[in-house]
């Protein structure tokens, strides 16, 4: 079939139809049709389980291609017990997709782990593509260190192998980890990616590490990612975090029109952090009239300039606002700034009737006596 296959604004269905219509339909033709079905956004799923049905010898392909159009549902892993029924072995393309499928389950932790035990028989674990998605696996159940296993019995190691171990480390709270992995990456000559350089500035952003923030983005700069969206997000929440607004303000502006709420999240975020809740009313505003609706984060910036700025009875109104005017519920974290707003106002009974009436269990953050130490 000369149609090609990857044309994101075409029916999948037209192609189908004219590979019906050859005279010469092979293999190939069902499996990439598998795919484009799982890829198109006409909600067309159901389709490529029927193509699959209609191939007379699956290969290990067909059934890749059929794993991977489900990798976000437990139908992938039942479809994998099926592949192994026929039998077909797996190839690191198929274990790739099932790790992404367990990763994006909850309890499917055990079947990941049976699925690595399968890539040691097969030596599949230390292929790049495999090695890769086995360490997000690993990052998403919070055990980096079996990740960072994983990662050092890779050969070959590509940029996306570094860019899930440094990510891996930023989300784990092992910072100091995620920014030499980066250093190591960039020793070993081995490209960047936007996960790589934006894991690098998050872990730089829990550390408060001002210089190593101006590190990445310098290499940012270096490599053309300093534009991208994600990359600019992480160098406003690093620089905010690091206390240096200046600069989170300067890749703001410099990136606005590309910018999504997350970003602007970030930018108000940095601002509340130094109590400055003027700039975070104003970005607050400033994000509805760039089409944009206030979420969960924006709020929570607000609150946290609020409270930073010992201001208890603007934080009750805006907690109010949030929930009567956009439908919000607040969370913990909400309640937390409120809680401590009204106690250093000295209001400590009206602390303890907040903590009490809202709907989770009040923790160490909130509690009376850590208000009462907290006052000024």
């Amino acid at each position: 079939m000369n149609q090609p296959l990857d044309q994101p604004n075409t029916d999948p269905r037209i192609l189908h139809a004219r590979v019906l219509k050859s005279t010469h339909t092979d293999r190939s033709s069902y499996n990439n049709l598998i795919t484009l079905y799982s890829k198109s956004n006409l909600n067309l799923l159901s389709y490529s389980l029927r193509l699959f049905h209609q191939i007379p010898s699956p290969n290990v392909v067909s059934w890749t291609a059929l794993i991977s159009s489900h990798s976000n549902s437990p139908l992938s892993l039942r479809f994998f017990l099926s592949m192994l029924r026929h039998p077909t072995l797996p190839n690191q393309r198929t274990l790739a997709s099932l790790f992404k499928t367990c990763a994006s389950l909850s309890h499917a932790f055990s079947f990941g782990l049976s699925l690595h035990t399968l890539s040691l028989k097969l030596s599949l674990q230390n292929k790049p593509f495999c090695g890769s998605a086995l360490v997000n696996f690993y990052s998403r159940f919070r055990s980096p260190d079996n990740a960072r296993q994983v990662f050092d019995e890779i050969q070959n190691r590509d940029e996306v192998c570094y860019s899930a171990m440094i990510v891996c480390f930023a989300q784990n709270s092992r910072s100091l980890d995620s920014l030499s992995v980066f250093a190591d990456m960039r020793s070993c000559d081995v490209g960047s990616t936007m996960y790589s350089v934006s894991g690098a500035l998050r872990a730089a952003a829990e550390l408060a590490a001002m210089e190593q923030c101006r590190v990445v983005h310098g290499h940012a700069v270096v490599v053309g990612l300093d534009k991208n969206v994600i990359v600019g997000t992480a160098l406003i929440d690093g620089y905010g975090k690091a206390g240096l607004v200046f600069d989170a303000r300067s890749v703001f502006y410099e990136n606005l029109s590309e910018l999504n709420v997350v970003a602007w999240n970030a930018m108000m975020a940095g601002y509340a952090q130094q109590g400055d809740k003027n700039s975070v009313v104003e970005l607050f505003h400033l994000l509805k009239t760039r089409g944009f609706v206030p979420d969960e984060y924006s709020f929570l910036a607000v609150l946290t300039a609020f409270c930073n700025a010992g201001l208890d009875f603007e934080s009750e109104k805006w907690l109010e606002r949030m929930r009567a005017e956009y439908g919000l519920e607040p969370g913990l974290e909400h309640y937390t700034c409120l809680i401590r707003a009204v106690g250093r106002a000295g209001r400590l009974g009206d602390a303890e009737r907040i903590a009490m009436a809202m709907p989770f269990e009040p923790d160490a953050a909130i509690s009376v006596i850590s208000l009462a130490n907290s006052q000024p």
